[in-house]
């Protein structure tokens, strides 16, 4: 079924959806540099696909994109925008609160930025606590294990992935117009030993932002990285909702 809206309801729609089902999807993501063949917003791209087909088999209603993110690491960048951890946390808190007010019960953090995953982690903690809804956080669930399947390339250490195959792959499958194709080309990483260990500016390990070989991306590969997310997100949310009904 076509996901329901929130933006797209009125108060009284809303009302009733919630009275049948208390979740609420909400998409993040962020505005960052993605190499020179992939938009800033490739990570909204990729979070609102998700969200969508989530809740497209869950139900429960899909609140609008959040479309800033915490960008640390690539905030040197050319179009690169970037908002705190603290801002972050702060808002999804917030917005939580006033969730739980609406009558939300589970609250379905889908994330397309690495860079969020601490903010969102504090703000579900805080959550919890405050006894406002049920925060589960999803950054591409299993998409490691699915890779190794998939594709040729492997994240990093430590599970990042930026602008390579994996990613453009992804991007080709929900959005091919957004790719400037002719433009990808390979960058090998150049990680520090250190790398997991400190802080490290994504300047100091690649000149144009791509972590890999985005020209061994193609939509098939997409399609099956996004399904795999997907399968595991609406096991995990299922489960949740048998605390609900």
């Amino acid at each position: 079924m076509a996901p329901l809206r929130w933006d797209q309801l009125t108060g009284e729609e809303v009302h009733q959806r919630l009275k049948e089902r208390r979740l609420v999807l909400l998409p993040l993501g962020a505005v960052e540099a993605h190499g020179p063949h992939l938009p800033t917003g490739t990570d909204n791209l990729l979070a609102a696909a998700i969200a969508e087909r989530v809740a497209e088999r869950v139900g429960g209603v899909l609140l609008p994109l959040l479309p800033y993110g915490q960008v640390w690491s690539l905030q040197d960048f050319p179009g690169s925008l970037s908002i705190s951890s603290e801002t972050l946390a702060n808002l999804v808190v917030e917005l939580g609160m006033s969730l739980q007010r609406q009558g939300v019960a589970l609250l379905a953090l889908i994330n397309g930025h690495m860079g969020n995953v601490l903010a969102l982690q504090a703000a579900a903690r805080r959550l919890y606590q405050q006894k406002g809804p049920l925060t589960y956080i999803f950054t591409y669930p299993g998409l490691s294990e699915l890779s190794i399947q998939i594709c040729s390339s492997r994240p990093l250490p430590g599970g990042y992935f930026h602008a390579d195959e994996i990613e453009t792959s992804m991007v080709l499958h929900v959005a091919p117009e957004a790719v400037r194709w002719e433009r990808a080309a390979r960058e090998d990483p150049q990680l520090p030993l250190d790398f997991l260990y400190r802080p490290v500016p994504w300047s100091e390990i690649t000149r144009t932002g791509v972590l890999g070989d985005p020209t061994l991306a193609t939509p098939e590969k997409g399609a099956a990285l996004i399904e795999g997310v997907v399968e595991r997100i609406v096991a995990v949310l299922r489960f949740a909702l048998r605390s609900f009904l």
